[in-house]
Order: structure tokens, then C-alpha cells, then sequence
């Protein structure tokens, strides 16, 4: 199989790549998930091909291909990361207070034992109060 793609193609593939990866392994550090690895390096070494070898650089010493800093700055890549780290942040606090308080509330057994729309129905006013208490306050300290 053969997929052609255009520059801008190549170029959006390469950020998706480089987004995919460091989801997947910015915080892992002895179990990198190898195939997203390598697949963005065989894509980078395609760099040439596509004109736009000045965006990707070869570290001799790694055998790797990297992007370059001023690319990844450019094209805004640490903007959409910084993006989702905020918004995920938020939503991970919120659920996993509205959890914990439920927890407490009902009792574990009971939240495995209910349907998952009566679950849902009591979740709800955590989540709200939260999500107020969010707005108006943040994280004060």
C-alpha cells in the first residue's frame, strides 16, 4: 500500500505524530511505548522528501530524528499541549472530587450495585457543586 500526501499533509501528519507521542510517553520514562516511537521516526526521516528539512533535525549520537524547538514553537504544538494539560486538569479534579464525595456519601458497594443512570442522577449535584465552586474560587491556597 501507498499513501501519497501533500507538504501540508506531511506537515499536519508530523505534528499529530509528535502531539501522539507525547501523550503517550512525555511522562514515562523506562516503559516507552516503542511503536509510537518508531513510527514518528520513520515519518520524520521523511522530512527531506517533503522539503522541509530544516524543520527536523538528525542527532548522530541518538540515531534519532527530532523537530526542531522553533518549530514545535511556531507551530504552536506547546500552546495545544499547555491547552489539554489546563482543561484535563479541571476535569480530572472535578470527577475525581465528585467520586470521592460520593464514595463517602453512599458507600462503594452501593455505587457498584446501582444503575448506571441512577449513578449518574447522583453524581450530578457533585459535579455541579464543584464546577461552582471552580468558577468562583479556582484553587485558592
Amino acid at each position: 500500500m501507498k499513501i501519497e500526501l501533500s507538504k501540508k499533509q506531511y506537515q499536519t501528519l508530523i505534528k499529530l505524530l509528535y502531539l501522539g507521542r507525547w501523550m503517550a510517553n512525555a511522562y514515562r520514562t523506562d516503559d516507552i511505548i516503542e511503536e509510537f516511537e518508531d513510527l514518528e521516526q520513520y515519518i520524520l526521516s521523511y522530512g527531506k522528501d517533503f522539503g522541509i528539512e530544516e524543520h527536523i533535525e538528525y542527532d548522530e549520537g541518538l540515531k534519532q530524528f527530532f523537530l526542531k524547538e522553533e518549530y514545535i514553537e511556531d507551530s504552536g504544538l506547546e500552546e495545544l499541549i499547555d491547552e489539554y494539560n489546563d482543561e484535563t486538569l479541571w476535569d480530572e479534579l472535578l470527577f475525581r472530587l465528585a467520586d470521592r464525595d460520593m464514595i463517602e456519601k453512599y458507600g462503594i458497594e452501593a455505587l457498584q450495585n446501582m444503575d448506571p443512570d441512577e449513578r449518574w442522577e447522583k453524581r450530578f449535584p457533585f459535579l455541579e457543586f464543584y464546577e461552582k465552586e471552580f468558577e468562583e474560587n479556582g484553587l485558592k491556597i
